[in-house]
């Protein structure tokens, strides 16, 4: 064991460095894979809306599953382990896709992807959490995470559309396979290099709290602020897995260029990352945050309503995507940054909490392919575009704004 000189000496913020990383990176990956699959199924396969977002939606399926037991298991300690793992499983799926026609087999490689996807996502924000700067404030370092996270899906979202434009789709996926693989080796080395403070023991009392704490004791005594974030995750996330999956079919057919479509993508990223790291710079300093979700979510969804009608247009289209990223990046901190406050300190505590949040944006991108797809197959996909948001919006009025009227006092306002 490190003694106490050594492990002071220790950069606290060495961990924090190598985690955003590969946090960017993962996110580059996974944002391109989700802009050109949906394309890639529908013009190199032949298949339409219905099929497409069930294979589609198989990824957060497998993500959704994975969550709770990542989050039971996770400690500091396991960090490394569990980032190989699942830094090896999403590259495999990347790099089998190009070379798999039958329908199963996609779905099992976006089952694989999910898998990774969830292991390591849960693992980045419970090692997050567990490492932060004392001085840092749990705001700011969700806001900072949201933006490395943002960050990658502004890069991913213009260079998959490029990639397949100018090389290809089979050449896209290998070359992406190469993301999840580096963003591996980025977390870990700076995790296990002298510096990075992985060995450093967890603080008596989070250790304390593990030990008498089981996971499901945690999942029953979670504050209300927990779920509210959870509601807000899958709402977010929602919107995001519809427009991944189906934005790209419709814009292709009505005559843009998967390079445009990435770039409209990239738009929503960047207004998304550009709003959270804004915010983290003011959250290091306050905690205080103004409750904007209402109409945040009303301008997401009349965002969405009117892409249908400027479908051709690439620079009408842009402005919808920045309120869409406008309001995803805001929402997501402070909906994060509420739910860490509001749980007691300890590893497992915030695996748990980590995976709850993340299982909400897991249901989300289940949600948004697969009921976006059959409503797409029957009505129509522009159809699809103007309903969906008004039904989604709704839904989060009767979930989130009712109970907060009935009972005020209830609620968690910071």
């Amino acid at each position: 064991m490190a003694d106490k000189t050594e492990t002071d000496e220790r950069s606290p913020w060495a961990p924090l460095v190598s985690i955003y990383g590969g946090v960017v990176l993962f996110a580059t990956g996974e944002r391109a894979l989700h802009i050109i699959i949906s394309p890639y199924l529908n013009q190199g396969l032949g298949l339409r809306e219905a099929s497409i977002g069930v294979i589609v939606a198989v990824f957060g399926v497998a993500s959704l599953t994975m969550r709770l037991p990542v989050g039971a298991i996770f400690r500091y300690r396991r960090s490394v382990m569990l980032l190989i793992v699942g830094g090896f499983l999403a590259t495999a799926a990347y790099a089998l896709v190009p070379f798999v026609r039958s329908v199963w087999l996609l779905g099992a490689l976006m089952a694989l992807d999910g898998v990774g996807w969830a292991i390591v996502t849960t693992t980045h924000l419970g090692a997050l959490v567990a490492s932060k700067a004392g001085t840092m404030r749990t705001a700011a370092t969700m806001a900072w995470y949201s933006g490395a996270q943002g960050a990658g899906n502004s890069i991913g979202g213009v260079a998959g559309g490029f990639l397949v434009d100018e090389l290809g789709y089979r050449a896209a996926f290998l070359i992406l396979a190469a993301l999840p693989a580096l963003g591996t080796l980025t977390t870990v080395s700076g995790l296990l290099r002298p510096g990075g403070g992985f060995s450093s023991p967890p603080e008596p009392e989070a250790q304390t709290n593990s030990r008498e704490t089981t996971s499901p004791q945690v999942l029953r005594t979670m504050p209300p602020v927990v779920w509210a974030g959870v509601v807000l995750m899958f709402y977010i996330n929602f919107t995001s897995g519809f427009l991944n999956t189906f934005h790209p079919i419709l814009a292709v057919a009505a005559g843009l260029s998967l390079t445009q479509v990435g770039a409209l993508a990239t738009c929503r990223s960047l207004f998304s990352s550009g709003v959270r790291l804004t915010s983290g710079v003011v959250f290091s300093r306050t905690s205080r945050r103004v409750d904007l979700t209402v109409p945040l979510a009303v301008l997401s969804a009349i965002a969405v309503f009117l892409i249908p009608t400027f479908k051709s247009s690439f620079w009408w289209q842009v402005p919808l995507f920045a309120a869409v990223g406008l309001s995803r990046g805001l929402l997501r901190i402070t909906s994060h940054a509420d739910a860490f406050e509001g749980v007691e300190h300890g590893e497992r505590h915030h695996g748990m909490t980590a995976a709850v949040l993340n299982a909400g944006l897991d249901a989300g991108k289940v949600a948004g392919p697969a009921l976006g797809g059959l409503m797409a197959a029957g009505l129509g996909l522009a159809t699809a575009f103007r309903v969906l948001p008004a039904v989604l919006v709704g839904a989060y009025l009767v979930l989130m704004v009712l109970p907060r009227v009935l009972r005020p006092s209830s609620g968690d306002r910071r």
